[in-house]
């Protein structure tokens, strides 16, 4: 498969689908990992501070389901996402929860943000620069969105983690790798065939990220653990996933060191001065 300047632009339409969204619902929104949110986003509120009336922007909100956690704690949000039906299915979601007057939803292109410079103070983007090719210009934009105090907190998946090293390593040997892998400076892009087209997803290489961001005036405050392992997704039994969802949960709670976990939660914040 050959990744050329327009296959770069299909995971933009292959995210503007549902049925990709409707996966992740599926693997990562139900009632087994809730307890794991509930303690990213009282980490998350800790590093934000007390709700005041400037909304919370959640880049990349999907179907909603962070900008409800940020809700259910007092913040307003505005959700970006560039997809409209899965903004219409995070509108509903709102409703049924009882939070719909905090959250408003916009429809937007993390490469190209349609709020001004140095606008925001507190921002989130949960997993989604993994699947945006042109991930610099999405740096650039978050970047340039925060205003000076103002703080961003990014989560996304490590290379490095022993999940990522181990899975890769496995299939290496046992030739199960489908689709390609390119190696950039941004981390390791994984490309395959979808039914709605050519799809990435990309385990980030943390320290790039780091200085990506920093060159555009951003400081690293914090890098945190996020989840430890997401092979519970991979397994079929109950009792499996229970025990790597305890292993997340305790990690994060009292080793919350980053740089074996697959999940990383990386807090930004722009100088005042």
């Amino acid at each position: 498969m050959t990744v050329d300047v327009r296959t770069r632009e299909e995971p933009k339409q292959v995210l503007q689908q549902m049925e990709v969204h409707s996966k992740w619902v599926d693997h990562f929104r139900g009632k087994e990992n809730e307890p794991f949110y509930d303690l990213a986003f009282d980490f998350i509120a800790r590093q934000f501070g007390p709700a005041t009336a400037d909304p919370v922007i959640d880049a990349g909100c999907g179907s909603g389901t962070k900008s409800m956690h940020l809700a259910r704690r007092g913040y307003k949000v505005l959700g970006l996402d560039i997809s409209e039906s899965i903004l219409e299915e995070a509108r509903k979601a709102a409703a049924q929860a009882g939070v719909a007057s905090q959250i408003e939803l916009r429809r937007t292109d993390l490469t190209n943000i349609d709020l001004p410079a140095q606008s925001v103070k507190r921002a989130i983007c949960w997993g989604v620069l993994m699947h945006v090719p042109a991930i610099d210009k999405a740096v650039a934009e978050l970047a340039r969105i925060l205003a000076p105090g103002g703080t961003l907190i990014v989560s996304e998946g490590n290379r490095r983690s022993l999940q990522a090293v181990g899975l890769r390593t496995l299939k290496r040997l046992l030739g199960r790798e489908r689709g390609e892998l390119i190696d950039t400076p941004a981390g390791l892009e994984h490309w395959e065939e979808t039914s709605s087209g050519r799809f990435m997803t990309r385990q980030a290489d943390i320290p790039w990220l780091i200085r990506e961001f920093e060159r555009h005036g951003l400081k690293l405050e914090r890098r945190q653990s996020g989840q430890f392992s997401e092979i519970f997704m991979l397994l079929p039994w109950k009792f499996a996933r229970q025990l790597v969802h305890g292993f997340n949960n305790t990690w994060f709670r009292a080793m919350p060191w980053a740089g074996p976990a697959y999940g990383n939660l990386l807090v930004f914040r722009r100088p005042t001065s």
